[in-house]
């Protein structure tokens, strides 16, 4: 239609039209192109604001400059327990106070010192129960020039009653870790230090600050580093706990740990950060006398006993094994059990992993590889180490001579 017809069909001047539709255009409610030098109006799609409003989780109420309610949307009503309907020209303050609002916070909306924008979180009473909002004040001016107030609620319950429970957590935890005597510490999945209680910095003379941001690699010796990234690559490939023993060099002394690495998860289930809880168990009875009395036992043995991490890493290898696969000690520690039992000689059997997954293998024929790539054909036994329930941690294997 043109300015012509719609103003012969409402009995109004065209200029009066024209004028309209100006103002239509500038609230947003009709858009405007060009064809030529004439100017074609049609009504916008864009969505009114007040109804966008009605989507939004947070209360939003417009007040006049005596806080009177002029419009709110949904959630407005759902929040003060009022129908939508009858609030209008209600007093916001008031319906606040009946919902919990205390009078210090009202005097500091009410003060004519407050900023443009007063922002707080407090407490109000929903069905029965005291909730924890934030609210926004904010003083605006009309179309029309008179001056009035936004108010913009949301309720932040559940994260206020996260960060609490946050900061308990982690106040209960960092207490825990300072009375302990284990070595307890945090690291990210890149193995980085984010935290380490007491009793780890006095073990290496530092302050637990000075651990921040270094790597946990940096503290052991070339024997454990490989088990200790396998163990947190496990932690964060499986989402599981896993637990290790290993020993490191530390200065003249040779010392073990029993190791136990936890995941914590982020909001995504994906692992986040790794807790350790580092064991020194050098010496565990009788001074040092129970290890050094195993390892000696196992050494008197004829047959080749190892044991390795779930993923084939060797932890010990006694002289039984030494004198087997001509491969000494100190050269087998940390390598892969699979380069001496390898799949390709055994039909492609993985017999660590199958022990982990909880296959019994007793007196298996089978063929291993020893110094110098000769084949020597043994029989093979091998059970699960399991320091706790469900949790596997290494495989022992036991090879005889065939």
């Amino acid at each position: 239609m043109t300015i012509s017809e719609i103003s012969t069909g409402l009995s109004m001047s065209r200029n009066t039209i024209g004028k309209y539709i100006e103002m239509m255009f500038l609230s947003g409610m009709v858009d405007v192109r060009t064809v030529g030098k004439a100017k074609i109006f049609f009504l916008s799609k864009r969505i009114p604001v007040t109804t966008l409003l009605n989507y939004l989780s947070s209360a939003v109420i417009q007040t006049d400059d005596r806080y009177y309610i002029q419009s709110a949307n949904i959630s407005a009503a759902e929040l003060l327990d009022t129908d939508l309907t009858q609030m209008t020209g209600r007093n916001i303050l008031d319906l606040l106070t009946l919902q919990g609002l205390k009078p210090e916070v009202r005097t500091r909306i009410l003060s004519p010192d407050r900023p443009l924008v007063f922002a707080s979180d407090i407490e109000l009473v929903r069905s029965d129960q005291k909730r924890f909002v934030w609210l926004t004040v904010a003083d605006v001016v009309m179309y029309d020039g008179a001056k009035g107030h936004y108010f913009v609620i949301e309720d932040v319950h559940e994260w206020k009653e996260a960060e609490e429970s946050k900061r308990r957590y982690y106040a209960l935890f960092h207490a825990l870790a300072a009375e302990t005597d284990d070595r307890v510490f945090v690291m990210t999945p890149e193995l980085v230090f984010t935290y380490v209680n007491p009793r780890f910095g006095r073990a290496f003379h530092r302050e637990p600050e000075s651990f921040i941001g270094e790597s946990r690699t940096n503290i052991c010796d070339h024997h454990a580093k490989p088990l200790i990234q396998e163990a947190a690559k496990y932690v964060c490939s499986r989402n599981e706990p896993y637990r290790i023993l290993f020993s490191i060099q530390e200065r003249d002394q040779v010392r073990w740990f029993d190791e136990r690495l936890f995941p914590v998860q982020d909001n995504k289930g994906e692992v986040r950060e790794i807790i350790g809880f580092s064991r020194d168990i050098t010496g565990f009875q009788e001074g040092g006398s129970a290890s050094v009395l195993l390892t000696s036992l196992m050494d008197l043995l004829h047959e080749a006993v190892i044991t390795t991490t779930p993923a084939g890493k060797v932890l010990s290898w006694n002289r039984g094994a030494e004198l087997m696969t001509g491969y000494p000690r100190d050269e087998l520690i940390g390598s892969t059990a699979l380069s001496i039992i390898t799949p390709d000689l055994n039909a492609g059997r993985d017999l660590v992993l199958e022990t982990c997954n909880g296959e019994e293998i007793r007196d298996l024929k089978a063929i291993i590889r020893a110094r110098g790539g000769r084949k020597k054909r043994v029989l093979i036994s091998t059970s699960r180490l399991s320091f706790q329930d469900n949790i596997v941690s290494g495989v022992c294997i036991v090879i005889r001579e065939h």
